[in-house]
């Protein structure tokens, strides 16, 4: 895939939302989890703007992969092996790191947390 094929932008976009979704809904995701299983219960980070599944994460692990704008937590079967690697297998997820390029461009252009 080249730096400036659209579909690679299209998808990081995508990400990027499910990212933001996720950001906005972490306080009280973090109030649940503190009182229930100490897991935050976040949307898949995939590329695919129509999935909507959930994964269940430790509240360490959502701080350490956002602390990162280049990472993102997907459902094992939903890793863009042209755009992204895994850096870290869970129970029913990975974390996925972008590669340089227009997903990484996108990833690092819309952190919430910049």
């Amino acid at each position: 895939m080249s730096d400036d094929d659209p579909r690679q932008r299209r998808v990081g976009e995508n990400e990027a939302i499910f990212r933001t979704v996720n950001e906005q809904i972490e306080s009280v995701n973090k109030g649940i989890a503190s009182i229930a299983d100490g897991k935050m219960h976040v949307v898949c980070e995939c590329g695919t703007l129509s999935c909507s599944e959930t994964i269940a994460v430790d509240l360490s692990v959502y701080e350490r992969v956002r602390s990162d704008p280049t990472l993102f937590i997907v459902r094992t079967d939903h890793v863009v092996a042209q755009i992204e690697r895994v850096v870290e297998d869970g129970d029913d997820y990975q974390i996925v790191r972008k590669l340089p390029g227009e997903a990484e461009d996108v990833a690092r252009a819309t952190d919430p947390r910049a």
